[in-house]
């Protein structure tokens, strides 16, 4: 079968084609084809027998090492299903439907961030109009104060909401914690587009560390030239962070898509585990920076010097993640 056929050729694509080399490949190939046909006569369908060929594989990894070192693959002649659980296969239309959930979901989640970032200017927008237009009339009062307010809730809402519909798509797919199997042509072409996109995300990733870093500069000029108390230097300040943050995200998560799919970088097999653990931390410590942040701006009205938790939790961050993944291969190669 060409399916079959073709991931076995991408398993000893980079191994000599010895004759021994030749050999274990031919059996490889020919125990997948027999657990298939086996499959199929149990009333599986060809997409359902291929999935639970490859998934009963095993280590890919494994395989490979012994080939080159010139033992015999170990795959049972009759698996029963207890093979590998964390690998999935996914043919080429599931692989384009991901992508295009991806693309939507990246959006939807960069554009979710940018709305939470944007409520707090959209609260010190409101204050300066009311500072500068109903307070010199006379017309101000605590009503148009609350109503300043608004923005503020219905803009971090819409991103939860976001966060919430897309986080229920995303669970449909299945994909966490496994290894993405794909056939040799799916895979040629995945790695291809990825590459074209690399020089994109560079881009995005240049343009929002300046935009990152030019925040504080605009924060500064404004209450220069516009005075120390005027709410629009804290608008141009989380305006820019919300444009820097929007492309970090928008980028980010479509590279990550690719590396998902192509197991590669941080969804490489031999960095699953530092990355199950580093994920835990991060789901821990991005809300409480989140909330540490608005404490301080609501309570302390800080806002205008609370911003630099993010910066400070962000480095501390890529500390841990630095230390913890160079302590995992060091206990690896122990």
């Amino acid at each position: 079968m060409g399916t079959l056929r073709n991931y076995v050729d991408s398993i000893f694509a980079d191994l000599p084609k010895s004759a021994e080399m030749l050999r274990q490949k031919q059996e490889l190939l020919d125990r997948m084809q027999r657990r298939f046909d086996e499959l199929k006569a149990e009333g599986k369908s060809e997409h359902e027998a291929i999935g639970m060929v490859f998934a009963e594989l095993g280590d890919v990894d494994a395989i490979r090492d012994a080939a080159a070192v010139g033992v015999s693959a170990n795959v049972p002649e009759d698996v029963s299903g207890a093979g590998n659980e964390q690998q999935i296969y996914l043919s080429t239309e599931e692989v384009d439907a991901y992508l295009a959930h991806r693309h939507s979901f990246s959006w939807a989640i960069a554009t979710g961030v940018f709305l939470c970032i944007m409520g707090p200017a959209s609260l010190f927008l409101g204050q300066y109009l009311v500072d500068s237009f109903f307070r010199q009339q006379g017309r101000a009062s605590a009503l148009t104060g609350v109503l300043t307010m608004v923005p503020l809730f219905v803009l971090i809402a819409a991103g939860v909401v976001l966060f919430i519909l897309y986080g229920m798509r995303e669970d449909q797919f299945e994909l966490e914690n496994k290894h993405v199997v794909l056939d040799a042509a799916t895979y040629n072409r995945l790695k291809a587009e990825h590459k074209a996109f690399r020089p994109r995300l560079a881009t995005a990733v240049a343009i929002g560390v300046a935009l990152c870093i030019l925040a504080p500069v605009s924060l500064l000029l404004s209450a220069v030239f516009l005075g120390e108390d005027n709410k629009l230097s804290l608008v141009f300040l989380l305006s820019f962070v919300a444009i820097g943050v929007f492309l970090f995200v928008y980028y980010g998560t479509q590279d990550e898509t690719y590396e998902k799919l192509l197991s590669i970088g941080e969804f490489a097999r031999d960095r699953s585990e530092k990355n199950k653990m580093v994920g835990i931390v991060a789901g821990v410590v991005f809300p409480l920076a989140a909330a540490i942040y608005l404490i301080a701006g609501f309570v302390y009205a800080a806002w205008g010097s609370a911003w630099i938790i993010f910066p400070i939790t962000g480095i501390l961050f890529g500390i841990f993640a630095t230390v913890y993944s160079g302590y995992m291969d060091l206990k690896k190669r122990k």
